[in-house]
């Protein structure tokens, strides 16, 4: 054993790994390091449907002054045109969240302000309405459902201000009930707009989808690998050596056959035996974890391919990363620069998104799904194209040995 410890390669495995664990520590550990996170351009949508005109807060002043104090690279606004409008682009995964302010809002500023001066206890306070888009899962529901509720309170802040000073300047006296108004003069509904039923996971069913087709494609391909060299090797010994290339076309329709088995499995535990609600049909779902899961089979495949046995240093990162930026578990507008950028690059972000669309928007094109696919797509074929090429290429090798 000493002589072993000596050899200096014995402890490679050991620094490679301590320097990744730590290259990994410090990558990751900054997107749970903060408790309020920074948002980078969070969608959100405001509808102005306010016809009145009031001496306090218009609909057209929260528009323009409220949401300027909570924008400043945090929030991504869009303005639009009325309540069905905003409704439609919530379905269409265009947006978080949404504050319509109704058409009669500026009047009922006016009828409590008449109210509270004169008196008169029969009124009520001015209404808002928030709609959220309870697909995004749930972290991504807090966040809209704070920023919108801040929104709100803002204003019910400032136009309470305003009354109190107008109330003290004509020495109006108020009535327990009408101080409780005074106090919170605006309120809101919180409307989902999807309508989702209640077996959504909190919308972490595509996440946990794809976590475990990351993780089955990273351990197929080793396991695979591992299994048919012994195999291999114990047919040789027994007289019968076999091609290198009958090994790789075996160990990919394997990887092809474990997709199947993988997308099969996780339909029948997630609809079958937890019940998960979905807004499309199962056969649908599956097609598309199965193209999930070969996916990321052949990418692991291929890296395995160009590595050997150093793969794996490059897998369990790439697939660690990919994870932490498919916002699935965390919303991508929260995440640190590094894992904002990759995530417009590796296939786990794309794949999220279209299950979140197939599971809860209906499997529209628009919602993101045509996006999606077509990527997902594109990455399978330049992953299995290549595990292809470098087959053949074995081939022609062992055929030029002949």
């Amino acid at each position: 054993m000493k002589k072993l410890l000596k050899i200096p390669s014995t402890w490679t495995p050991i620094w490679i790994i301590a320097i990744l664990m730590l290259c990994m520590i410090s990558i990751y550990l900054p997107v749970f390091g903060s408790t309020s996170p920074r948002l980078t351009d969070f969608p959100l949508i405001i509808v102005d449907e306010d016809e009145g005109v009031s001496s306090f807060i218009t609909g057209k002043e929260i528009a323009d002054h409220l949401i300027k104090k909570q924008d400043g690279h945090t929030f991504s606004w869009k303005v639009a045109a009325n309540k069905e409008a905003a409704i439609q682009e919530l379905k269409n995964n265009q947006a978080y969240g949404a504050l319509v302010i109704p058409t009669d809002y500026s009047k009922e500023i006016i009828e409590l302000r008449d109210a509270l001066i004169t008196g008169k206890t029969e009124v009520k306070p001015a209404h808002l309405e928030l709609l959220i888009n309870e697909g995004g899962g749930r972290t991504t529901t807090m966040i809209a459902t704070n920023a919108l509720e801040t929104l709100v309170t803002t204003a019910s802040t400032t136009i309470s201000g305003h009354l109190k000073e107008e109330l003290i300047h004509n020495n109006s006296q108020l009535s327990p009930q009408n101080a409780i108004l005074l106090a919170n003069p605006i309120q809101y509904t919180l409307t989902n707009a999807l309508g989702l039923p209640e077996r959504t996971n909190n919308g972490m069913t595509p996440f946990m989808i794809v976590l475990i087709t990351s993780i089955s494609g990273i351990m197929g391909v080793n396991m695979i690998n591992g299994y048919l060299k012994t195999s291999s090797a114990g047919i040789k010994s027994n007289g019968y050596p076999l091609r290198k290339t009958d090994v790789m076309s075996t160990s990919m329709l394997l990887g092809v056959l474990l997709s199947a088995l993988v997308a099969a499995v996780l339909q029948i535990a997630i609809f079958g035996v937890f019940g998960s609600s979905h807004s499309t049909s199962i056969w649908l779902i599956f097609l598309f974890t199965f193209l999930c899961c070969l996916t990321m089979h052949f990418q692991f495949k291929m890296i395995s391919l160009f590595l050997g046995k150093w793969g794996m240093l490059v897998m369990f990162p790439i697939n660690i990363l990919g994870i932490f930026s498919s916002g699935g578990a965390v919303p991508i507008a929260t995440l640190p620069f590094i894992h904002h950028f990759f995530s417009n690059f590796l296939p786990a972000r794309y794949m999220v998104d279209g299950l979140r669309v197939m599971l809860y928007y209906n499997g529209r094109i628009q919602a993101g799904l045509g996006v999606a696919l077509f990527i997902i797509l594109v990455y399978f074929v330049i992953f299995f194209g290549i595990c292809l090429v470098v087959a053949y290429r074995v081939h022609r090798q062992e055929l030029a040995k002949r």
